[in-house]
């Protein structure tokens, strides 16, 4: 099984994007007065973003719909593949948003080795493109093989500023998630995580996960997620459940649905809270064309209820070596 740091940010982008959606709402005397509070906006890529201008007082607004949890999705060239350590994978994707929010793009490579018994390191670069400019981001990570029964995934990833009208990322995200073998229950893995956002442009906040995988003729995997966003510790919950099947070195496909509320508070002299219904859905197949290279595609579609929706494709090559 491999980890996705490429695509992390989604999370990340559509709590930022409700800001935009509530300055719609608000009439001009009070968008007057909260001008040096809130902040421009930004269309992205693979969800929603703002534009964070240095010095800004900003909260964090925690989207939920599409958040992908601790839970590693399944994909092909896992850390059990004993033939080969390096797996690559190259690619990006495409979205297309109604309501003027643009077409988003992003571009992601990622390295894992698998070579050590221990444990087993991961990087990525990923580079999202939106109508105000580019931003790169860097993640890097390990599988940590505690026993034959456990194993965790720590992460972290960081995207320097260059253009202060050009935030697309988190500035700094942490992770850490722990995967147990079920007791008395053959074939069911139980998962827990949490993500960490250090306290930038004003909010912050933190994720909680719960979930399970279970191994049978067709892979299960759910989880439920626990959000905190600061100011204000708003707290909201999301779910997301779906399914894999296939066979390692022949192909994978699977889907899911994801679903939730975007929750945030706003940062003024009179705080209130705000909640967006957010829902989403998912489809993926990998397929290898020789014995150790393939190709991963997904779709996907959101909708943050008030705000957008987005339709999304993924296209990727791997390369096991």
């Amino acid at each position: 099984m491999g980890i996705k740091l490429d695509t992390q940010t989604e999370f990340w982008d559509r709590f930022l994007i409700v800001k935009c959606t509530i300055k719609q709402e608000i009439d001009m005397k009070i968008q007057y007065i909260f001008l040096c509070l809130l902040i421009s906006i930004g269309l992205a890529v693979a969800c929603s973003a703002e534009v964070l201008k240095p010095g800004s007082d900003t909260s964090i607004e925690f989207s939920e719909s599409l958040q992908k949890d601790s839970t590693p999705e399944p994909t092909v060239g896992s850390s059990q593949d004993k033939k080969k350590n390096f797996h690559l994978e190259i690619g990006g994707n495409n979205n297309w948003l109604n309501n003027d929010y643009g077409q988003w793009k992003a571009f992601d490579v990622g390295l894992k080795y698998s070579g050590f018994q221990t444990f087993s390191p991961f990087g990525s670069i990923s580079r999202q493109t939106r109508n105000e400019g580019s931003q790169f981001a860097y993640g890097l990570g390990s599988y940590i093989y505690t026993s034959s029964k456990s194993y965790f995934i720590a992460g972290i990833s960081g995207a320097p500023v260059r253009d202060p009208d050009v935030v697309l990322y988190p500035r700094l995200r942490l992770d850490l998630s722990g995967y147990f073998n079920a007791p008395m229950m053959d074939g069911l893995v139980l998962s827990t995580g949490v993500t960490h956002f250090p306290k930038q442009n004003g909010g912050g906040g933190d994720i909680f996960s719960l979930g399970g995988i279970y191994y049978g003729k067709v892979i299960l995997i759910g989880s439920m997620s626990y959000n905190i966003a600061q100011p204000g510790s708003v707290s909201s919950f999301s779910g997301q459940g779906g399914f894999m099947y296939g066979t390692q070195g022949k192909y994978w496909v699977g889907g899911g649905i994801e679903t939730g509320r975007v929750a945030y508070q706003t940062v003024s002299e009179i705080p209130f809270d705000v909640r967006y219904e957010s829902r989403g859905a998912h489809l993926f197949y990998s397929h290898w064309l020789g014995k150790n290279w393939g190709i991963n595609t997904r779709y996907d579609y959101q909708n943050l209820v008030g705000a957008y929706r987005l339709n999304g494709i993924t296209v990727k090559l791997f390369f096991d070596f």
